[in-house]
């Protein structure tokens, strides 16, 4: 019967300082890789966000954000499409719905 070598048997690595030169190169240039990657996508979201954001005065909003709010406080009425076809639907004030809503999970 012949037997094989184990498979546990250490081997040695006949260029050590080779490898661990490889090695420490490889992780330099995985790092350098990393960061040119980063520097690359923050560059170009930062561009891309001045390029989209709308500069909008406060002032210009300030009259639709206070009819809204006031909207939100009154009862009313509108209308809308569904399937095509036109539903009245009633409008409540907000802390009236929420009167609703706590009354129901009770």
């Amino acid at each position: 019967m012949q037997q094989t070598p184990a498979a546990t048997e250490q081997i040695d690595d006949p260029e050590m300082g080779s490898t661990w030169f490889y090695s420490i190169v490889g992780m330099i240039i995985f790092i350098v890789f990393c960061l040119a990657v980063s520097v690359l996508f923050f560059s170009v979201k930062g561009d891309f966000t001045e390029k989209r954001v709308i500069m909008e005065t406060p002032t210009l909003s300030a009259p639709l954000r206070t009819e809204q709010k006031a909207l939100l406080g009154q009862y009313g009425t509108y209308s809308e499409t569904v399937d095509d076809a036109p539903v009245e639907r009633i409008r409540i004030p907000i802390e009236r719905a929420i009167e609703l809503k706590a009354a129901q999970s009770k």
